[in-house]
């Protein structure tokens, strides 16, 4: 009967709870949902990691490639991060070319990646101007279920942080390339970047804010996706974005920012958690 009265209204059926301060999936508006991770979960790459929060699932896969730097930037290597959102993981996607969400998630993990400065892309350079690592990052949602942004990153950094590089010997006077497998170097990451999403709902006099929102709560607060998209890297403030919703008053807006911080935390501890247990 519940599930009828959704689909026939479904912005009655959100406010009722809205009104008892409380959500559809029946948390309270400061809760976030559950976080599952694995490493290692796909043996055909580089690195991998999937993790799962609420219903919303990301794999990410890690591929190496050698290639020659930019004649500007003869000193760098390349991180090239890639997100698909597959008809597989909602029904709002279809199969053909990446659809404008699709390309727009892209760009912001892209970019909320490149503002965390947690990879330097010297690091990658194995010989200045002559050859660097090629590192390829790619993302696929199997199960949108909103705040697809905060799993990618969660996924991301994971599967860098299990990373390693082999090592490579380059002959500068042959121009020959040789890779030793067997001994292989941990990437450096600078830290842990942690993307935390915010639905911001208008309930007049009052805007309400949602951490964590499922695809349902994205969509009854006016958006494709998240409205609000903060990230802290190791305590230290690295970028927020706003995707239309209401406006916020000063005083919302410090409390996303201190909430965004204390999830990071919790999920900074996940991410370590896990990978020990990997290493043992």
């Amino acid at each position: 009967m519940a599930e009828v009265y959704k689909l026939i209204h479904p912005v009655k059926y959100f406010n009722d709870y809205i009104n008892r301060n409380v959500r559809p999936d029946g948390r309270k508006f400061e809760d976030q949902r559950n976080i599952k991770l694995n490493v290692n979960a796909i043996k055909s790459t580089d690195a991998s990691a999937v993790v799962k929060c609420g219903n919303t699932t990301v794999v990410c896969g890690i591929k190496l490639e050698l290639a020659k730097p930019k004649a500007e930037e003869p000193d760098f290597g390349f991180l090239v991060t890639n997100v698909e959102l597959l008809p597989l993981c909602s029904s709002k996607f279809r199969p053909g070319p990446p659809s404008d969400h699709a390309q727009v998630i892209s760009n912001i993990v892209a970019d909320i990646f490149a503002n965390s400065k947690s990879v330097n892309l010297k690091d990658l350079c194995i010989v200045p101007d002559k050859l660097a690592w090629v590192v390829y990052c790619d993302m696929v949602c199997l199960d949108n279920d909103g705040s697809v942004v905060d799993a990618c990153i969660m996924t991301l950094i994971t599967s860098l942080k299990s990373l390693t590089l082999p090592k490579v010997n380059y002959d500068v006077e042959t121009e020959e390339i040789s890779v030793d497998t067997s001994i292989r170097t941990p990437l450096n990451i600078n830290g842990l970047p942690v993307a935390t999403s915010f639905a911001v709902y208008q309930q007049s006099p009052r805007s309400i804010v949602l951490i964590d929102p499922s695809a349902y709560e994205e969509e009854m607060c006016g958006g494709t996706g998240a409205n609000l998209i903060i990230c802290w890297n190791n305590g230290q403030f690295c970028g927020i974005q706003k995707f239309g919703g209401s406006n916020l008053s000063n005083e919302a807006e410090k409390k996303t920012l201190i909430i965004a911080k204390e999830r990071s935390k919790l999920v900074e501890k996940v991410i370590e958690t896990c990978l020990k247990n990997e290493i043992k």
